[in-house]
């Protein structure tokens, strides 16, 4: 196997005038007799899985490039159709019927049209490459006797027929785990797991960390690895290091919060301010290459589901050893950021160093000592020391100046800033939904956001000063028809016709939507119609924050970016900065891994959140609520009740009349009878008539 390299390999393909060869072609052209075929046929499969190769037919291989064939992911969407997803270039759409049974995660083979009259590729799947998961979650039913899965994955056929295990026992609407089998040359569910009623407040959890593959303990090398780790402050370290420890540095994270990665520090000097945003050292404890360094980079990021967290660290580093608890001396990174009397940052400097954080402060209590000058009940998360809450109050009323004068210098230059509701859903013990309701995001939500941002900017702008290979967090700029269409609804909406698709512009129609009652609505829109940030080794810039260099470094506990750009920039305070082809491979696998466990971590978020929703309004069947209709298709639209921040679907079957829908205003027109019309953004009065919570399906009926 060693004979056989990967680039004679491509050489090969790329010389020879036929345009495809077989194994044995390729070995004659190699100089290499038949018994190298086995070894050969390793390298190729490598080569197709990485894109660069294709099988054209049974037993011939050719370049990519040569081909108007392309391998990669697939994303797919309910509505059947999807997109193949291409790291340089746009992304290839593929419709409904084109798609095979491919769902989101496979790696496909997709033969490529002419660009569509939106100026887009277009493709349909040849063959399915690789599954990027051999089971799945979905429904068994019975029914007139008859055993069916309803698959939750988009993509798989709408049932199945089933084919149980020996000793499983499964009733009627349990959710359950399968993977799939074929009979006569038709697909069956092979039940491998039965997860609980689907109703069950508890088996949501499970019927997610299932569907996402989601890992639900460490191994017990990690685990050993974890329990040998030493908090390592020893009196050398500590002289290696900054000794902040008299400062007055002090943590705001959420009521619940288990892990502070990051701290801050503010002082008033005679032209400014001096802030210092100093973050967990995890790097220092997670030796590279080692068990949890391993483990990390396939999980790529802590996953939060409600009031359970799936992390990226063994606990004991987590929650213990990296955390910034109070009264406890931590190793941390140090940013250090001098700003003049206006908010320009004229000075910065990055320090390894020591804390011993003075607060731990909650978002709400930190907002009560800023608004009203009193220190929080004593059922408050919050730890300080009593004399501390002077200095404390001080602290965090500076930090409000100077997180404001920042926000408005990003403002200035275009940064979109979303305000978006999120949902805050408080559940019993039992697990079930007690509450759900928008989030009140505070201005002290705000202020760490703002030096936050800040931070990982001033991170960014060195790096890529000092031109070292790092891992950027980059947004590109929007597709130009998205924004095309969304700034049709701005116009239907607001009367106001935006003609530009700059950030600054686009920030325009934020501003113009503020105390509007359509706002979220279109902030919601605006998002959608903008590509979706990743991680890449190429600095393209942050469109949304208008930045020129921007990255991750403030939340290594629970993201593997962050910490990946912590062992770079101690290396360019070491004066060893990371080079070579070698290390940027690492760095590009790193940011793709990174980028997709970020997907899967966030569709796992929302799934569960959707399932809590639909378990709070089936309590609610009947009930009549006003909404606004957040998107349109030809077979119905959707519904939002801002009060909860649930949504549902209401069918033209339902409604009374004749529809159509025109694709060119996004509406819903009636075309015999009434005159009604819907559009995205109009308010509807609806009752909410169907939940089946294991089908995930709600709908509403216009009343």
């Amino acid at each position: 196997m060693s004979k056989i390299r990967e680039e004679d390999v491509l050489k090969v393909l790329k010389e020879s005038r036929s345009s495809s060869l077989t194994l044995t072609g390729i070995l004659k052209r190699l100089g290499l007799t038949k018994k190298f075929k086995g070894a050969l046929s390793y390298v190729i499969d490598r080569l197709i899985e990485r894109g660069e190769v294709q099988r054209v037919r049974r037993n011939r291989y050719t370049l990519t490039e040569r081909s108007n064939l392309i391998t990669g992911k697939i994303q797919r969407f309910k509505e059947g159709f999807g997109f193949l997803l291409v790291k340089d270039g746009p992304d290839v759409f593929i419709p409904p019927h084109r798609m095979k049974d491919a769902i989101s995660g496979d790696t496909v083979l997709v033969r490529l049209f002419s660009r569509s009259k939106r100026d887009r590729p277009e493709g349909e799947v040849v063959k399915i490459v690789k599954r990027e998961k051999t089971t799945f979650v979905g429904t068994y039913f019975e029914i007139d006797g008859y055993s069916i899965v309803v698959p939750d994955e988009v993509g798989l056929p709408q049932e199945l027929a089933v084919s149980k295990r020996k000793g499983i026992q499964v009733r009627n609407r349990d959710k359950v785990v399968f993977s799939l089998r074929r009979k006569r040359g038709r697909a069956r569910a092979q039940i491998v797991e039965v997860l609980g009623n689907a109703d069950r407040p508890d088996v949501d959890l499970k019927v997610v960390i299932r569907q996402y593959n989601l890992p639900e303990r460490f191994s017990e090398e990690v685990e050993e690895e974890a329990r040998s780790v030493s908090i390592g402050l020893t009196k050398r370290e500590i002289q290696r290091r900054q000794d902040l420890r008299e400062l007055f540095v002090f943590t705001i994270d959420p009521i619940t919060a288990k892990d502070f990665d990051d701290a801050i520090s503010i002082e008033r000097t005679k032209g400014g301010y001096v802030l210092g945003v100093h973050i967990a050292d995890v790097s220092h404890y997670v030796r590279e290459d080692g068990a949890i360094d391993r483990e990390a980079w396939l999980r790529g990021t802590s996953v939060y589901l409600i009031d359970t967290v799936i992390p990226m660290l063994p606990f004991e580093l987590s929650d213990e050893i990296c955390s910034l608890r109070p009264f406890e001396d931590r190793l941390t990174l140090s940013v250090w950021m001098t700003f003049d009397s206006e908010g320009n940052l004229q000075k910065r400097s990055f320090k390894r160093s020591v804390i011993r954080s003075k607060a731990r402060l909650s978002y709400e209590d930190a907002h009560l000592i800023i608004e009203e000058g009193r220190p929080p009940s004593r059922d408050s998360v919050s730890q300080f020391r009593k004399k501390d809450f002077e200095p404390l109050r001080e602290s965090l009323l500076l930090a409000r100046e100077l997180a404001r004068k920042i926000r408005h210098k990003r403002w200035l230059r275009g940064s979109l800033d979303f305000d978006l509701p999120e949902p805050e859903i408080l559940l019993h013990s039992s697990g079930g939904v007690a509450e759900i309701k928008p989030m009140k995001r505070l201005e002290t939500h705000q202020i760490i956001e703002d030096f936050m941002i800040m931070a990982n900017e001033t991170v960014a702008d060195y790096l890529a000063m000092k031109s070292v290979p790092t891992i950027y967090r980059v947004h590109e700029p929007p597709p130009p028809q998205k924004i095309a269409e969304f700034l049709q609804f701005v116009e239907t909406i607001l009367g106001k016709k935006i003609r530009g698709t700059s950030p600054k512009e686009l920030q325009e129609i934020i501003e113009l939507s503020k105390n509007r009652p359509e706002a979220p609505l279109l902030n919601y829109l605006l998002l959608r119609s903008l590509t979706r940030a990743e991680y890449s080794v190429k600095n393209v810039g942050h469109f949304g924050l208008a930045s020129k260099a921007y990255l991750h470094f403030t939340s290594p506990i629970r993201r593997y970016p962050d910490l990946v750009v912590h062992r770079v920039l101690k290396g360019v305070i070491s004066r060893k900065p990371r080079r070579g082809k070698a290390w940027e491979e690492y760095l590009t696998r790193t940011a793709e891994m990174s980028s997709l466990k970020e997907r899967q971590a966030e569709s796992a978020e929302f799934a569960l959140i959707d399932l809590k929703k639909l378990e709070y309004i089936k309590e609610r069947v009947g009930e009549e609520y006003e909404g606004i209709v957040t998107h349109i298709q030809n077979r119905g639209f959707y519904v939002e009740i801002p009060e909860n921040l649930v949504e549902g679907f209401v069918s033209v079957d339902s409604l009374t009349g004749v529809f159509v829908f025109d694709q060119r205003e996004k509406a819903l027109k009636e075309v015999k009878g009434g005159g009604r019309v819907f559009r995205i953004g109009q308010r509807v009065k609806i009752k909410v008539a169907r939940v089946d919570k294991a089908l995930r399906r709600l709908d509403f009926v216009v009343v």
